[in-house]
């Protein structure tokens, strides 16, 4: 690199750089051409993007609004300080950075739909947030209640401590003395930053209970849980909703969690805030006392989850997670613990029998992880497409996939097109089917049936004639833009706990059409956190981690052949709507879970080769799925929060059906 190079020079390496997503060559460069200028708006902002690409979003955002400052009306530097507030759950910050943006960008109409976007997606947090403590948020009983049941914590010298209002002051010891707990009650495990709310201990033994005594006539929280009397045995394990503080004391970005779903806990552990355990449980389990150290801690719960215990969720924030320590020690302290629970995390799943490769902490989103599994040599995959005419789909389609899939098939996935062409008549498609013939040979099969549209039908006969282990559901209207999502996809697919495989995918605005479906539903099923950015915070960011769901959409779905043919393929009785969402409940009833890798990220260009609203199948698709799946699409829990609005898929807490801006 020349010592030499001029302010002029520099910035358009730079820029080069970036373009070739060369992230460090790209900061060097832009660091000397900002020791040279230090008021150049644009270096600023190309330091921005590079700083983002490499994990530091706050240097990042800093380069952002520096640039902001010098010159507001370059714009993109708005728009991209926008994304990184967006990512940084400031709602009301990144509606006024895409105002910016919009207002220097006039010609860029689409970022309105951007500031839209961050206007709406602060329903559970900021002024909505607020909204909801003071007006919906069920209220927790006196703290002043007698507790009739012991609840005990350990102090920092590993010595127990009657937590207030228990019933005794000294636990009782076992009668041999040879264990380290006590008979009965619970050990409230709480973390560093975690404070209990007041009458947290009251609300857990009315939940446990099921009597919530406390709760006005009708409030929705008494009928949150669906256990009935008699038919449910005490848990082992307990854990809460929780929220954080802000600087002020306000109380800000709320973490409404799932019921018990292994793959969202292992990409955002949620026991390291409270978690309370039965003591007669861990008495039985021979299990030793917790260290004090948070590290050490979740090593001991993950040894404790490998005991099978029984988990339930209670569906009440109890509690609030204070600031961490800041400074660069604290920093320092922070990444060594993150990094000594990815170990052991990784530790974990591979006793579990699982082929992880790598668990690395998330710097984006603190205390979360990124999940790697290991693929085999070889393995031959098999995309079943549908389509009829709209070339010019099929074309990008097709394109697009073999692009971003050649590390893939150089990492030895044997792909496979299967093309069941239904009905095309125009002469562009025939054209664009042969060239592609021409160009994959034997990689590719396409099989013309001449009937009415029936998915189910169509996919049973292109499964028929693929090849490989693993089969690939995808529509024509997909398009994929960056690689590593087919690896992500199948590696996941060849688990043997793994049904079905699916995907993020996007509007072509860049909004999630797709995160997972959400069970129960206007009595069906609906994608999760449809409109909102991929980057949204909402459940901590769900859509940016390694998650399971109850069901994902047939848009883009895989599996392992040797599941289909087990079921008998999907339902040819369900020909359009629904037959995604009753194979994956026909797999969960056998015990597979169906999850989606974040690195899958696809864009659908949604129902565009047929008329979505002229769907003549829809009621009676809903009729036949809620006949054979009653129980199931009564909620949509363990995979959705149980204090979230019934009939919205985008996260708002139950009471805000009517969003409040």
């Amino acid at each position: 690199m020349s010592a030499n190079l001029n302010g002029q020079e520099l910035y358009a390496q730079a820029a080069t750089a970036v373009e070739q997503a060369s992230w460090g060559r790209a900061e060097a460069l832009l660091r000397r051409l900002l020791a040279l200028q230090p008021d150049h708006a644009s270096g600023h902002h190309l330091l921005g993007k590079s700083l983002r690409a490499v994990g530091e979003p706050h240097q990042a955002l800093a380069a952002q609004q520096r640039s902001c400052a010098l010159d507001p009306w370059l714009g993109w530097n708005w728009f991209a300080a926008g994304e990184l507030l967006m990512e940084q759950q400031r709602w009301p910050e990144a509606a006024e950075a895409f105002a910016w943006a919009l207002h220097a960008l006039p010609a860029e109409g689409w970022i309105a739909h951007q500031l839209q976007q961050a206007r709406s997606a602060g329903v559970v947090a900021g002024d909505s947030y607020q909204h909801w403590i003071r007006h919906h948020e069920p209220r927790l009983p006196d703290p002043f209640t007698p507790l009739t049941q012991q609840f005990w914590t350990l102090d920092g010298q590993g010595q127990w401590r009657a937590l207030h209002g228990s019933a005794s002051l000294q636990p009782r010891r076992a009668p041999l003395g040879a264990s380290p707990w006590p008979v009965e009650g619970w050990l409230v495990l709480l973390g560093p930053q975690t404070q209990l709310r007041p009458g947290a201990l009251q609300a857990l033994e009315g939940w446990l209970a099921q009597a919530l005594p406390w709760q006005q006539a009708g409030q929705a929280v008494a009928d949150l849980s669906p256990r009935q009397r008699g038919c449910w045995a005490l848990p082992d394990v307990m854990y809460a909703d929780e929220d954080r503080f802000e600087p002020d004391g306000r109380r800000c970005d709320p973490w409404f969690k799932p019921g018990w779903v292994p793959e969202s806990f292992w990409s955002s552990p949620w026991l390291g805030g409270l978690s309370v355990w039965r003591l007669s449980w861990l008495r039985h389990q021979t299990l030793p006392l917790p260290p004090t150290d948070p590290a050490g801690r979740f090593r001991w719960q993950l040894a404790a989850l490998e005991r099978s215990p029984r988990i339930e969720p209670c569906p009440l924030l109890l509690s609030h997670q204070g600031m961490a320590s800041g400074g660069p020690q604290g920093r320092a302290d922070q990444d060594s613990q993150l990094e000594a629970e990815a170990a052991a995390l990784f530790a974990h799943l591979q006793a579990q029998g699982e082929a992880v490769q790598a668990v690395t902490p998330l710097p984006q989103r603190p205390g979360c992880f990124q999940l790697h599994w290991a693929l085999p040599k070889r393995v031959g995959c098999s995309l079943l497409i549908p389509t009829r005419d709209r070339a010019d789909l099929l074309q990008v389609c097709l394109q697009s996939v073999w692009d971003s899939t050649e590390a893939a098939r150089a990492q030895g996935i044997d792909l496979a097109l299967v093309l069941i062409d239904n009905g095309s008549v125009e002469q562009a498609t025939t054209e664009l089917l042969c060239r592609w013939q021409q160009r994959l040979g034997d990689a590719m099969t396409t099989v013309r049936l001449e009937q009415p549209f029936n998915w189910s039908q169509l996919n049973n006969q292109a499964a028929a004639r693929a090849r490989g282990e693993v089969l690939l559901c995808l529509n024509n209207d997909i398009e994929a833009r960056q690689s590593g999502w087919l690896e992500a996809m199948v590696a996941q697919a060849l688990r043997p706990v793994v049904g079905c495989v699916g995907a993020n995918l996007l509007y072509p605005d860049g909004t999630l059409q797709h995160g997972g479906v959400v069970l129960g539903v206007h009595g069906g099923a609906d994608h999760a956190y449809r409109h909102l950015p991929l980057s949204h915070g909402v459940h901590r960011g769900r859509s940016g981690l390694l998650t399971g769901w109850g069901a994902v959409t047939g848009a883009c779905l895989m599996l392992r052949r040797e599941l289909l043919i087990q079921l008998g393929g999907f339902d040819e009785g369900l020909p359009v709507e629904f037959n995604d969402v009753d194979l994956c409940l026909r797999l969960g009833s056998l015990g597979y879970r169906h999850v989606i890798p974040p690195e899958a990220v696809l864009i659908h260009h949604e129902s565009q080769s047929r008329d979505a609203q002229a769907s003549r199948t829809a009621h009676q698709a809903l009729q036949r799925l809620q006949g054979r799946w009653p129980g199931r699409l009564r909620s949509g829990s363990p995979w959705w929060p149980q204090q979230m609005e019934p009939n919205h898929v985008d996260g708002r807490p139950l009471g805000m059906a009517v969003c409040v801006d």
